[in-house]
């Protein structure tokens, strides 16, 4: 679909900027609930600002699948839908994987480093789930830019906000964050030994064990607002 040119001053631009990280993060975050209805003037004085930066981050997101436009009744938060779990689990094992055995060939010894220190997924009771996939978040896209490609770094992040919204919705990811540490160290050391198979596999491997118990949330009934089409 092609973009339309909204003819905003250059000035408004960091307003309009702001306005669509907010609303993404509201929505990413669980904030902002699958079928809620987005009212400009109610955004507008939530996050103190004009109705035109609000209406422009609406329409971007709109354009990125976050929301559903209705003639006549506005904007509303997108549901989550199982094909939509399924693919962007898919495109990121094959995103992630390519960028992980790129990595092995091209990483510095000091991205080997940071890396191995970006492995660590903190777990524990005083813990919540926001401190954790932050860790997670960060190891992945530290991955995807020693793989230099700019390109492949973008849509990867994009995949990684689609899987933060997934979890927002009620998904226990308790298992898997207590063997992701692990998971993460074993792809930093493949990176490290310039192991082109390895790090793909490794990396392959770790998702394939986040898609298998995303799946058995919506088994068990315990991810909410999740359609089938």
């Amino acid at each position: 679909m092609a973009k339309v040119r909204s003819g905003r001053r250059p000035a408004d631009a960091p307003h309009v900027e702001r306005a669509y990280r907010n609303l993404k993060a509201g929505i990413v975050e669980g904030r902002y609930r699958p079928g809620a209805s987005l009212s400009e003037l109610s955004l507008a004085s939530e996050h103190g600002m004009s109705r035109t930066p609000i209406r422009e981050g609406l329409a971007r997101l709109w354009q990125e699948g976050y929301l559903d436009r209705v003639v006549g009744h506005g904007y509303f938060v997108g549901r989550v839908t199982v094909q939509q779990i399924h693919d962007t689990f898919d495109v990121r094992r094959l995103l992630e994987g390519a960028a992980a055995a790129r990595a092995a060939e091209l990483a510095t010894a000091e991205d080997a480093e940071r890396l191995r220190a970006l492995a660590l997924v903190p777990i524990g009771a005083s813990l919540n789930y926001r401190q954790s996939e932050t860790a997670n978040v960060q190891f992945h896209l530290a991955i995807a830019a020693c793989a230099r490609n700019g390109l492949a770094l973008e849509l990867i992040e994009r995949c990684l906000a689609q899987v933060d919204r997934f979890m927002s919705l009620g998904v226990s990811f308790g298992q898997f964050t207590e063997n992701a540490t692990e998971a993460h160290m074993q792809i930093a050391d493949a990176i490290a030994n310039h192991d082109r198979p390895g790090a793909r596999a490794r990396m392959e491997a770790h998702l394939d064990c986040g898609s298998r118990l995303m799946k058995d949330a919506l088994l068990r009934g315990q991810v909410v607002g999740v359609g089938i089409s």
